[in-house]
Formats: structure tokens, sequence, C-alpha cells
């Protein structure tokens, strides 16, 4: 009896040690995920942010904000869709939010994905007339 507990409780060591052991790869297999979703977010986002730099004048700012783009990553036969959300404010010479027209707007894009809860990466940048 004393030879089958102890056969029984080493199962048990054993059993636990490799749990442990596969929920810590699963755990560093899931922030490489996550850092890769990362990186592609953050070339879409800045893309855009290029874009709306290039594209558009500074009293047609205002009408970015809320719009919410799908822009996809592609690379090779991957494509992914990131849902980015445009936010746009007048700043004060601080860079703080104020409350009237100022001569600097600070727009912000916010990239999301279906795979995670919470925006991946978040980019501003202040234009001035």
């Amino acid at each position: 009896m004393p030879q089958s507990l102890m056969a029984f409780l080493a199962m048990m060591i054993a059993s636990i040690a490799a749990y442990n052991q596969m929920g810590s790869k699963a755990a560093v297999y899931e922030q490489m995920v996550h850092s890769e979703y990362e990186l592609m977010a953050n070339a879409v986002v800045i893309e855009r942010m290029e874009i709306i730099a290039v594209g558009t004048d500074f009293d047609d700012l205002d009408d970015l904000d809320g719009d919410t783009i799908v822009a996809t990553f592609a690379a090779g036969d991957l494509n992914e869709d990131f849902t980015l959300t445009i936010v746009v404010q007048y700043v004060d010479d601080d860079g703080d939010p104020s409350g009237v027209p100022t001569s600097q707007q600070e727009v912000e894009v916010t990239a999301a994905n279906d795979h995670f809860t919470m925006p991946l990466v978040v980019h501003s940048r202040i234009f001035s007339e």
C-alpha cells in the first residue's frame, strides 16, 4: 500500500510539472502572437497618420474626428484587418486639450483587432496651421 501511494504521488508531481511547463509555453506563444499583431497595427496606424499628414488640410482635420476605418495589413499571403478610430481635438501650446479652437490640433489614431479585447496601439500627432 505505501508503494502505491508513493507511485501515485510521483505521478501527480510529474503531471503538475508537465502542466506548468505547457502553461508557460502557451503564455510565451500568446505573447509572441500579441507582439506580432502590435507590429502589424503599428504599420497600419503609421501609414494612416502619413496619409492624413499629406492629404488633409489643417482646416479639414475636424472632419476626420470620429471616423472609423478598416485598414488591412498585407504581407505575402497574410491579410489582417484592423479597425482604426480617429479622434481629433484642439490643443494648446503645451499639448493639453483646449475647449476653444487653437492653431494646433492633435490627431489620435487607435488600432484594434477582433482577436483582442483591448486596442493594440495608439499614436498621436500634433498638426499646426
